[in-house]
């Protein structure tokens, strides 16, 4: 599994938010590989929820010195491929980003590559709506609402949609060397079409740090998810999860229940990992999973 990197994620797409009778909420009698199927499908998700973030602020990087005028039109190249078109609507007539000022974009095969080597490129409109004044962040783009309106990125895993909202915050002031970025929303959708999967995320907060000098990072992360594979499912951080770079965490505590169980994802290290499996109506059938990382499918 990449720590920043995408995969995704579960299931047909029915019109809607659907959970069919043999979606996995409706058992206790869950096998090994369908446990691990569950904690791949979560763990996996946040890295879709924070590369949508990333991807769509790092793109809006070339907007802060091209947006001076209360009415704003243009089309520029993407970094490494590409355009995107801006659309910019400054409210109060300051010349600059303030709460309250809109901007719309559309891509069209925009690539650029935050923060790591694979290249990515963003089609579709977003919506955004600024919440701070530059003045305030050293005319830095840090606090923001995304809407995507079927907006799609071009992975290697396939194109992956978006649609619904996202609350995006930057932190450079905790730490020297650190950005610390707090991905919040109330609804979002993420479609994978090469794998015909959906998933519908609520309620969910997503707190990621990197150390940008030793790529170290950690998270904290919780919500809801809806599939009509998995079913309904909650899911939080009991320890914050550690890890470096690309790689699997090493260590915390991460905790997903359903219905019928609960089960708790311990990482021994960034290779082997406990899942404790506990039944909430047959606790006879609790037991510990121990494997790896790679045995998962991450």
């Amino acid at each position: 599994m990449r720590a920043l990197g995408i995969l995704l994620l579960t299931l047909l797409m029915l019109g809607g938010c659907v959970i069919q009778d043999d979606a996995l909420d409706y058992r206790n009698d869950l096998t090994d590989y369908e446990i691990k199927k569950i904690v791949k499908e979560v763990l996996v998700s946040q890295n879709s929820i924070n590369r949508a973030g990333i991807i769509t602020s790092d793109g809006l990087q070339n907007i802060q010195t091209r947006t001076r005028s209360r009415d704003y039109y243009d089309r520029y190249s993407c970094q490494n491929n590409g355009y995107a078109t801006i659309r910019f609507f400054d409210g109060d007539f300051s010349l600059t980003f303030s709460s309250g000022d809109h901007f719309g974009i559309d891509y069209e095969d925009c690539a650029f590559s935050p923060f790591y080597d694979d290249s990515n490129r963003i089609n579709g409109s977003i919506l955004l709506d600024i919440n701070q004044n530059m003045q305030d962040y050293q005319n830095t783009l840090l606090d923001f609402g995304v809407s995507y309106i079927h907006t799609y990125f071009d992975t290697e895993f396939g194109k992956l949609y978006i649609d619904g909202d996202l609350g995006v915050h930057y932190d450079h002031h905790r730490y020297d060397n650190g950005l610390n970025i707090t991905f919040t929303t109330n609804h979002l959708t993420i479609e994978n079409n090469r794998f015909y999967e959906k998933e519908i995320f609520n309620n969910v907060v997503l707190d990621f740090f990197m150390d940008t000098y030793t790529l170290d990072y950690h998270y904290n992360y919780s919500g809801t998810l809806y599939s009509n594979y998995l079913g309904r499912l909650s899911f939080s951080t009991i320890d914050t999860m550690y890890g470096y770079k690309d790689q699997n965490p090493y260590k915390g505590e991460f905790k997903i229940t359903n219905e019928h169980i609960s089960l708790l994802v311990l990482p021994q290290d960034d290779y082997y990992v406990d899942i404790v499996v506990k039944n909430h109506y047959q606790p006879y059938e609790n037991h510990t999973i121990h494997t790896t990382w790679i045995n998962i499918g991450l």
